[in-house]
């Protein structure tokens, strides 16, 4: 069912990074790098932006990277596999366009910021 969490793993040893793989398929078919979503816990939750760090268009998933840093990011934490996100919109933001350089392009990143990358 749509917005269910399909997966959750800890990225840290103090679960203050996770990744989120979540049944989202019309989100899925439509992704490609550079999007987000916005996302809503419960009915009473603030709506909050994650990037979205993978998508698989086959089985109808899309992934996401989260820092648990405040109350939305951490209310997430507490969700398992089986749970449900409340709302899930998307895909936002701009798409990322592969482009031909000249010369040899090199992206930096580091921590949990890299899956924008």
């Amino acid at each position: 069912m749509t917005n269910e969490i399909l997966s959750k793993t800890y990225l840290n040893a103090d679960k203050t990074f996770f990744e989120l793989v979540v049944d989202e398929p019309l989100i899925a078919s439509h992704a490609h790098g550079g999007n987000f979503v916005i996302l809503r816990i419960d009915e009473t939750g603030e709506r909050f932006p994650l990037t979205i760090a993978d998508y698989d268009r086959a089985a109808g998933t899309i992934t996401m990277v989260v820092m648990a840093v405040g109350k939305s990011t951490n209310q997430l934490g507490t969700f398992e596999v089986g749970d449900y996100i409340q709302d899930l919109v998307g895909p936002l933001g701009k798409d990322v366009k592969p482009q031909k350089y000249d010369t040899p392009v090199v992206f930096i990143g580091g921590g949990v910021g890299i899956a924008p990358i």
